[in-house]
């Protein structure tokens, strides 16, 4: 498998490519802002954004449980672009969440575009949750308690690169001493550059981050 391996509060977080993290001590699979439903809720509103990004994103997640056969399956929260999302799924959409949800347990932790759980969705619904040193949750937090660190999601951090003298920007994993925030891992989802004070006041000690290519994690300066 390929990762980056970091350490927050004394735990293993591997960072995989395309925005996702596993944990390999509880064997626990980590997703963000998965915004299902996105498209269907555009277009509802006369948007006429291309279809297909419902299943483009589930079919990513499915893939990355059968690499990674985890127990558990956390999605932080905004998993579903707005109430009624669940009940816009198609049939085949439908069939790919079921498939993910009978080879590994989820818990759903509520965004604020989900912030009630979804009917007729299976899985396990909290607003955070606590797995050993880590403290899993939608929107960061302004303080960490000593001892602990965080995952989260929300701000869909991206960060801007110089490649061969072209500036891009790419979806990352920006870190600090006891904050992980996740990249979006649903399709049509925009970004926050790691400049922006939402994030930058969130790292008073410094930050990282991360970016993937075909074949490793990089960190970038």
């Amino acid at each position: 498998m390929n990762f980056r391996e970091i350490i927050l509060a004394g735990e293993q977080i591997w960072l995989l490519p395309g925005g996702a993290v596993f944990l390999p001590a509880t064997q626990t699979l980590v997703v963000a802002d998965l915004h299902l439903g996105k498209g269907t809720s555009a277009r509802s509103r006369g948007l006429l954004l291309p279809p297909g990004d419902t299943i483009s994103t589930l079919e990513k997640v499915l893939r990355l449980v059968e690499s990674c056969s985890p127990r558990l399956l956390v999605a932080l929260g905004d998993s579903f672009h707005d109430p009624g999302a669940g009940e816009r799924l198609l049939d085949e959409e439908k069939a790919l969440l079921d498939t993910t949800l009978r080879k590994a347990a989820i818990l759903w932790i509520t965004g604020n575009h989900d912030a009630a759980p979804i009917a007729n969705i299976g899985g396990e619904w909290l607003n955070e949750y606590q797995s050993g040193n880590l403290i899993f949750r939608h929107i960061p937090s302004a303080r960490i308690p000593a001892g602990k660190a965080e995952l989260a999601g929300h701000l869909h951090p991206k960060v801007r690169i110089r490649i061969r003298g072209h500036v891009m920007r790419r979806a990352c994993f920006i870190t600090g001493n006891d904050r992980l925030i996740l990249p979006a891992f649903g399709s049509y989802t925009g970004g926050l550059d790691i400049s922006d004070p939402a994030l930058a006041t969130l790292f008073h000690q410094g930050s990282a981050a991360y970016v993937w290519g075909a074949d490793q994690i990089n960190r970038v300066a």
